[in-house]
């Protein structure tokens, strides 16, 4: 065999590894975005901007109540209205998290104008959570950018999020064909009305048992911790006073969640960076009345996770309010301020 015949073998050879990568590569993006398409149109934008607009209509809101079902269950607008006499918009539920809530913000302030207030939920878990799906596609948000060039195989960097989506769908397919009622999440406008859930009794976990599972915190940035630099940046621009909140467990649960001081300190360096940022700690015992079992309707010793009941609630709306009013009045004192200024101003 001579060298030639060998140099061309090899480059044949080559050339078909080459045109074999190439198929690969292209087979990968291809499926990739075949996958994103399908995912946006599972999920459908439900027509939320054109219902948020005309909901929207002729009102204004001081204040925007964010964050997930622990917001949800523990800050409702009926209390700003009778307690501060302020119009508030709530949009909080499960997996909104700093992604969703970022671009919420964004489509708010484009739609409702740039509120004056902002109250934030936070999660002991909060960077350990991604916005659920089908938030981020009534925004249009689900797949922001397609970036064929950003890894060796999207579907395997992305391989959790398809896996996911799978499940979806089949979880929706065996709903079509299983009979009962499932639970249908609440639309917007019904969710400024919610006022909280019933505790049932005995579903707290109140008795501190001899071994029970210690939750470590996630720490910053985690999976979407840069999504809420980048909120509070814009709020901090747009010179929106804005409150992180931290929303009481039940007793058993705050000692499970050990590591809250991490938390805190977490908040605190990012609170450092912006000048409208507050944080409020009213979830200690000294602070509220965290051992009472009616106030919780979840959680305890050994739960991480644990959400306030309708009476609670009402407990620490009366709590919450009262630590914001010096804010909102404030507020009031500035806008009579300038009035008065705009009005010795005039010939």
């Amino acid at each position: 065999m001579n060298l030639s015949t060998s140099n061309s073998k090899f480059f044949r050879r080559l050339a078909i590894l080459l045109i074999f990568i190439l198929a690969l590569f292209v087979f990968d993006r291809g499926a990739y975005f075949l996958i994103t398409r399908l995912e946006s149109a599972f999920y459908g934008a439900e027509n939320f901007q054109s219902k948020f607009d005309e909901f929207a209509e002729g009102k204004t809101f001081s204040t925007l109540i964010l964050g997930t079902s622990r917001t949800y269950e523990a800050i409702h607008p009926l209390y700003f209205r009778t307690i501060l006499n302020e119009n508030a918009y709530k949009e909080a539920q499960f997996g909104k998290n700093p992604k969703y809530n970022y671009h919420f913000y964004r489509f708010f302030k484009t739609h409702a104008g740039v509120p004056e207030f902002v109250i934030y939920g936070m999660d002991y878990f909060i960077f350990n959570s991604r916005s659920n799906k089908r938030w981020l596609a009534r925004l249009g948000k689900l797949h922001e950018t397609f970036t064929p060039f950003s890894s060796l195989s999207l579907l395997l960097e992305n391989k959790q999020e398809i896996e996911e989506f799978i499940e979806a769908v089949i979880q929706k397919w065996n709903k079509r064909f299983t009979p009962g009622h499932h639970h249908e999440v609440m639309d917007f406008m019904t969710l400024q009305k919610y006022i909280g859930s019933v505790h049932k009794p005995g579903v707290v976990v109140t008795k501190k048992p001899r071994h029970y599972w210690r939750q470590k915190y996630p720490r910053f940035p985690g999976k979407e911790g840069n999504y809420l630099r980048l909120l509070l940046s814009e709020l901090d621009r747009d010179g929106v006073t804005t409150f992180l909140v931290l929303i009481p467990n039940h007793l058993g649960t705050f000692r499970t969640n050990y590591n809250r001081p991490d938390m805190l300190r977490d908040l605190r360096r990012l609170q450092r960076n912006f000048k409208h940022v507050h944080i409020l700690v009213l979830d200690t015992p000294n602070v509220f009345p965290l051992q009472k079992e009616e106030f919780f309707i979840n959680g305890g010793w050994g739960r991480t996770n644990c959400h306030m009941s309708r009476t609670g609630a009402r407990e620490f709306n009366r709590l919450l309010l009262e630590t914001l009013r010096p804010f909102y009045e404030k507020r009031a004192r500035d806008l009579i301020a300038r009035s008065g200024d705009t009005d010795k101003g005039r010939p």
